[in-house]
């Protein structure tokens, strides 16, 4: 009987501790794959920009990420700056940018 309580404890408690810490493991990869599909669009967006096939200005996505993204793409003398924005996984905006330079 003994044996059985302690087993049952010891098994609730390792449940207890490792689903959160899975949880939390689970968030951050999709928050990594999020980050991943975002710089992957603007990377393309970049692309396009240096051939001159890019709009200048702000545009919406919304098929990228599960949230609407934001693409902006600045043009100035020496620099093309894209940046992107969108509200992540843990429901914080989060900004990636790149820059290059016009040919």
């Amino acid at each position: 009987m003994l044996e059985t309580l302690l087993s049952i404890m010891i098994f609730f408690t390792a449940c207890l501790t490792l689903l959160p810490i899975q949880h939390q493991l689970i968030i951050e990869k999709k928050l990594i794959r999020e980050e991943d599909k975002a710089t992957y669009f603007l990377s393309n967006k970049m692309h396009e920009a240096l051939l001159g096939n890019s709009i200048q200005g702000s545009e919406i996505y919304k098929d990228i990420t599960n949230s609407p993204l934001t693409l902006t793409i600045t043009y100035s003398s020496s620099l093309i700056e894209g940046c992107v924005s969108w509200n992540n996984v843990k429901q914080k905006k989060t900004t990636i940018c790149q820059y290059a330079m016009p040919q």
